[in-house]
C-alpha cells in the first residue's frame, strides 16, 4: 500500500508548470495552508523534498497534509489576488490571518443625487464609495464630526430630491446644513461639498485650499461676496485643523505614504500602520493577525499587506517597511494598478523616515502586550455561572469548557449524533462536531452515543487535543452510562461527565442513582440548558440535511441509467433537482458520462417535479 507522502508525489507530479494558487489540505478536506507560485509543480514539489524550503511552518504543515488543489491563473500577479481572497474567506491554519471577526468602520458616500456621508461596517455592491477600513471608532466619528462642521452637508435619510413640500429643519436654522431637501442649494454645488469633504477626509487639504482659493477669488470677482465669505471661512477651518494636525505630529516631511510595521508573540502579531499625508501624520490604525508562528517575517508581511491594501479603498504611493516582503515586485505592480499610479515599496535605514517606522513598531509592541495581559486575566477569571456549576456538581475543577452531545433521527432513519463546544460559557464554533451514525440500525440512542464518545475522543487522544473538563449528555442515567462506559475503555476516569433529562430539567451524574435538583432560577442549570439546547439544535439541522439529501438523492437515482455518482455530478453542476429539470437535454448532457439520450431521459423523468 502507498504511503501517504507517495500519494502526495504523485498528485503533485501531475501539477502544471504554470502560475497559480496552491491548497493543501487535511484527511477531512480543511484547507491548511494556500500559496502563489511563479511554477505550481516545482513550487509544490519543494515541500516534498527532505530539506524542504526553510520555512517554519512546514513540519507542522506536512505531517497533516493529505491533499492537494491548485487554481491556475493567468499570471503572478492574479495569484496573488487569489491567494489574498481565499485565505480571507477560509482562514487556513497556518497562513497569516488578518483576524476580521469584528466589522471595521468605513466611510460611506451614498450614491445618490443628494449623497449623505456616514459610518458603517457593512460594505455593499450598490455604488456606494468607501472610504477606509479604520480600526478606531471614536476617531472615524471625531472626523465625520469636524467635517459636518466645515462642509454644509445633510444629516437627514430622506429620499432627495422630493417633490413633497417641505420645511427646512434645525439644521438648517444653525448654518449647519445647506438644505438640498427645500433646493436652497443646487445639486452640483451640494454634490461640490460632498467632494471637498472627501478630499479633507483623505487628507488632500493642500489641492482642496488651492481650489477653494480659487472658487472664493471668482466668487469676489462676481461681486458675490456672501459666497466669498462661505468660502473664506471654509478655508480658515481646513487651515486650523490642519496647524492641530501638526502641533501633534511628530514629522515634518512632504508627501503621501504609510509607514507599516509590526511585532510578534507566539502565534500572534499586530501590525501597526502610520498614515502619512502631505507631511501630517494623520494617525495609526492596528491589525491583529494569527498565524505568526508558521511564517517568516517576509512572508508574513507579503501576506498582511496583500490581504489589507486589496481591500482598502486608497493606496498611497509609498508604503515604508522594515523588511522586504515576499514577491515584492509583483506586489508593487499589483499596488500601482490598483491605485492607477507608481507605486513602490520603500526601506529607510535612517533619519526621520526611519524613526517613523521604529514608532510603529514600539506602537505594535505595546499594543499586543496590552492584548495578551487582558486575554491571561480574563483566562484567570472564572465566570460566576461556571464556578457555580462546579458548586452545584461537585465537579473536580471549573468547567470552563463542556463539550454536550445529542443524538437526532426520524423513526430510526438517517440517525446522527452532533457535539458542541463551549469555553467559559460562550460557543465555539470551530470546535463544533457531527457524527453521521453508522454502527446502529433502529432506534437505539445509547447505542449512537456510545458511537460518538469513541470516535471523538479516540480521535482527540491521537491528536494530543484538549479535552472538555466537562460532558454532557443530552439525556437521562441511559444516556449518562453509555457515556461513562466508553470513557473508562478509552482509560478517561477523570473526566467529569453529566446529563440533563429534558422532562424535568434533571441533572444525572456518574455513580448516583438519584438526580441532582438545581434551583431553577440558578445560572449553572441555566447555562447547562443553553448548551444542551445549542447540541440538539445542531443535530437536528444536521438529519434535516441529510434527510433532504437523501431525498433529492433518490429522486434522481430513481431514474435508469443514473447512478450515485452520477446524480452527485449533476447536482454538483445544477445545485438542486429543479435547476436539472428546468435544463435542456443539450445543457444536461454537458455533464461528464451524461450522453444526450441518457439526458432526455432525465428531463422527461423530472419534468412533472418542477
Amino acid at each position: 500500500m502507498k504511503s501517504r507522502l507517495d500519494r502526495l508525489l504523485e498528485d503533485v507530479k501531475s501539477l502544471p508548470a504554470k502560475p497559480g494558487v496552491y491548497m493543501w489540505r487535511d484527511a477531512h478536506g480543511t484547507i491548511l495552508y494556500v500559496g502563489k507560485a511563479k511554477n505550481l509543480r516545482s513550487r509544490v514539489l519543494s515541500y516534498l523534498r527532505d530539506e524542504g524550503d526553510g520555512r517554519p511552518q512546514l513540519p507542522w504543515l506536512m505531517s497533516q497534509a493529505a491533499g492537494i488543489d491548485y487554481i491556475v491563473t493567468g499570471s503572478e500577479i492574479e495569484a496573488l489576488v487569489t491567494e489574498a481572497n481565499i485565505v480571507r474567506a477560509k482562514m487556513p491554519k497556518y497562513n497569516v490571518r488578518l483576524k476580521d471577526d469584528k466589522r471595521f468602520p468605513f466611510i460611506k458616500i451614498t450614491r445618490e443625487p443628494v449623497p449623505r456621508i456616514f459610518l458603517t461596517r457593512t460594505i455593499r455592491d450598490d455604488g456606494s464609495r468607501y472610504l477606509g477600513p479604520y480600526t478606531d471608532v471614536r476617531a472615524v466619528r471625531k472626523m465625520l464630526d469636524i467635517v459636518f462642521s466645515i462642509f454644509p452637508l445633510r444629516y437627514c435619510r430622506d429620499t432627495l430630491p422630493s417633490s413633497r413640500k417641505k420645511r427646512a429643519c434645525l439644521n438648517y436654522q444653525i448654518k449647519r446644513c445647506s438644505g438640498p431637501c427645500v433646493g436652497y442649494v443646487s445639486l452640483a454645488e451640494y454634490n461640490a461639498y460632498v467632494e471637498d469633504a472627501c478630499r479633507f477626509i483623505t487628507g488632500k487639504n493642500e489641492d482642496l485650499i488651492r481650489d477653494l482659493e480659487k472658487r472664493m477669488s471668482e466668487a469676489s470677482a462676481a461681486l458675490d461676496f456672501e459666497q466669498a465669505a462661505k468660502f473664506r471661512d471654509r478655508i480658515a477651518a481646513i487651515r486650523k485643523v490642519i496647524e492641530r494636525r501638526k502641533a501633534f505630529s511628530t514629522t515634518r516631511m512632504t508627501g503621501d505614504w504609510d509607514a507599516v510595521n509590526f511585532h510578534v508573540i507566539d502565534d500572534e502579531a499586530v501590525f501597526v500602520i502610520m498614515e502619512i499625508r502631505e507631511g501630517v501624520l494623520l494617525g495609526k490604525q492596528d491589525y491583529t493577525v494569527g498565524g505568526a508562528q508558521y511564517s517568516a517575517a517576509p512572508d508574513m508581511l507579503a501576506q498582511f499587506l496583500t490581504q489589507f491594501y486589496l481591500r482598502a479603498t486608497t493606496i498611497p504611493p509609498e508604503i515604508h517597511l522594515p523588511v522586504v516582503p515576499e514577491e515584492a515586485e509583483n506586489m508593487e505592480s499589483l499596488f500601482s494598478e490598483r491605485r492607477g499610479g507608481p507605486f513602490l515599496f520603500v526601506y529607510p535605514q535612517r533619519g526621520e523616515k526611519a524613526r517613523l517606522l521604529g514608532m510603529a513598531a514600539m506602537n505594535a509592541g505595546m499594543i499586543l502586550a496590552t492584548i495578551l495581559e487582558k486575554r491571561d486575566r480574563a483566562k484567570d477569571t472564572i465566570p460566576a455561572a461556571i464556578a457555580a456549576l462546579q458548586k452545584d456538581l461537585r465537579l473536580n475543577k471549573p468547567p470552563r469548557t463542556i463539550a454536550c452531545i445529542d443524538i437526532s433521527h426520524l423513526h430510526g432513519t438517517d440517525t446522527v449524533g452532533s457535539l458542541v463546544f463551549f469555553r467559559d460559557g460562550r460557543a465555539v464554533k470551530n470546535e463544533y462536531r457531527r457524527f453521521r451514525i453508522g454502527t446502529v440500525s433502529g432506534i437505539d440512542d445509547f447505542a449512537a452515543i456510545r458511537e460518538v464518545v469513541r470516535r471523538y475522543f479516540t480521535r482527540k487522544i491521537a491528536e494530543s487535543g484538549e479535552l472538555p473538563d466537562l460532558l454532557l449528555v443530552d439525556g437521562g442515567r441511559g444516556q449518562l452510562s453509555s457515556a461513562v462506559g466508553v470513557l473508562g475503555e478509552l482509560g478517561l476516569t477523570d473526566q467529569d461527565a453529566a446529563g440533563l433529562a429534558k422532562r424535568l430539567e434533571e441533572i444525572y451524574l456518574p455513580g448516583l442513582p438519584d438526580p441532582q435538583n438545581i434551583p431553577k432560577t440558578s445560572s449553572s442549570l441555566h447555562l447547562l440548558q443553553r448548551v444542551r439546547d445549542e447540541a440538539h439544535r445542531f443535530a437536528v439541522t444536521y438529519q434535516r440535511t441529510l434527510r433532504k439529501k437523501r431525498a433529492i438523492s433518490t429522486a434522481l437515482t430513481g431514474i435508469g441509467g443514473v447512478g450515485p455518482k452520477k446524480a452527485a455530478d449533476l447536482l454538483k453542476a445544477f445545485g438542486s433537482v429543479k435547476a436539472i429539470g428546468e435544463a435542456s437535454p443539450e445543457i444536461i448532457a454537458r455533464v461528464p458520462g451524461i450522453g444526450l439520450k441518457l439526458a432526455e431521459t432525465i428531463r422527461e423523468a423530472l419534468a412533472g417535479q418542477v
